[in-house]
């Protein structure tokens, strides 16, 4: 008895990009030049999260596998040839299966987290080329939530494949609050209710449970909890401009919870080695400066943190890439040399050759805008504070940036 085989219509193009996607769990880390080298993870093991999506695009013949095998391929075809025609007729075939299968009265666990994947994958697609982002990645990271809230899916995070989406969703979501809290040309709800027509009654404060999903043993795990703090606090304080001096003993009662997210790396560090563990400490010098800042911006009182900013650009100096553009931007803002902002400079672009084509054109841009403020503010008797200096070159932009 022969297997049963399917026989399916196909053209030369197809099959190269596919013997390409196949490439992603196949192809030595050495050589390393597939299109899941650029996803934004964040402490995830790139290849293996690659293999990952890979078994869930091929695990089954449900609508929810084809939309994560067409959203590969859809970035896969981005990642080789750019925006063109066929990698948006992958996009458009990933989202038509993403509706097929959101027909169904209720989704299994496994379909469920297939399509969070598939929702992440088309986000990584807006986000590969920043400069091009029409802001619907934000909508993407959004919807996935919906999907977990929705179909209970932070019940089966005992799962490996379903603690990766998680956290890779998690990730996305506490970075996109800084584009949101810095955006100041309308409310973010309101834009999401036009282009989706839902109320627009949302919470921007980030869910708290957010945080429970990812693995506490990752120092990751602690950054992203005390980020989303953080962030929920300015939402917070922003909102309520007329009271900010009731801000100021959080936001300092949070500097003094600082060194936590220090701890826990220096644990981390007796069981991994500095390599692994570098880029995460320049995620939590790049926040404990943020923090002080803004604290500085909002209280009026000067903040000390000189040593900080040394030890930051004598991490940058060491790190060979760094794929994460929000650390890269506070850390980048402290450059006062012309040698400083050569060394932040220099990683950007080793980064993108390191991660084989993801642009980053919009942190590129944003230090050069920050830069230039903070030149001509030299010779200015009034200086913007801080928070005004981020509103003013996030806003630059028309659409909201992705920073992740």
């Amino acid at each position: 008895m022969f297997p049963k085989v399917h026989i399916i219509q196909t053209s030369y193009r197809d099959m190269e990009i596919y013997d390409y996607l196949v490439d992603l769990s196949i192809r030595s880390s050495i050589v390393a030049t597939t299109a899941s080298y650029s996803l934004v993870t964040f402490n995830q093991n790139t290849r293996e999260f690659g293999d990952l999506l890979i078994k869930m695009a091929f695990c089954n013949d449900s609508s929810s596998s084809k939309a994560v095998l067409f959203a590969l391929l859809a970035l896969a075809s981005r990642y080789r040839n750019g925006l063109q025609s066929q990698a948006v007729q992958f996009k458009t075939a990933a989202i038509t299966e993403l509706t097929r299968s959101a027909e169904r009265s209720s989704l299994s666990t496994t379909e469920a987290a297939q399509h969070v994947a598939a929702g992440m994958l088309l986000c990584s697609f807006e986000i590969h080329d920043s400069s091009e982002t029409g802001g619907q990645w934000l909508w993407y990271v959004r919807g996935v939530k919906d999907v977990i809230k929705i179909s209970r899916l932070y019940e089966h995070a005992d799962k490996t494949f379903v603690s990766e989406m998680l956290e890779w969703v998690h990730y996305h979501d506490v970075v996109a609050q800084f584009s949101i809290l810095h955006w100041r040309h309308r409310q973010v709800e309101n834009i999401f209710a036009e282009q989706i027509s839902t109320s627009g009654q949302g919470n921007l404060l980030l869910d708290s449970k957010g945080a429970q999903l990812t693995n506490p043993a990752r120092p990751s795990h602690r950054v992203l909890q005390f980020l989303t703090e953080i962030f929920n606090v300015l939402f917070q304080a922003f909102e309520h401009k007329d009271k900010l001096e009731n801000y100021v003993g959080i936001l300092t009662a949070l500097e003094g919870n600082a060194r936590t997210i220090v701890e826990v790396s220096d644990n981390y560090d007796a069981q991994m080695n500095n390599t692994a563990t570098n880029p995460i400490k320049l995620y939590q010098i790049a926040i404990l400066i943020y923090l002080a800042r803004v604290s500085e911006s909002i209280s009026g009182k000067p903040r000390d943190i000189q040593g900080l900013i040394d030890k930051a650009f004598a991490l940058v100096d060491r790190l060979w890439a760094h794929e994460h553009q929000f650390p890269l931007l506070i850390v980048g803002s402290e450059a006062r040399t012309d040698e400083q902002r050569a060394i932040i400079l220099n990683l950007v672009k080793r980064s993108e050759k390191n991660r084989y084509g993801r642009s980053l054109d919009c942190l590129r841009w944003g230090l050069h805008a920050l830069w230039i403020q903070e030149d001509l503010a030299a010779d200015q008797e009034i200086v913007p504070s801080y928070v005004d200096r981020f509103n003013a070159i996030m806003s630059k932009t028309r659409f909201i940036p992705s920073l992740a």
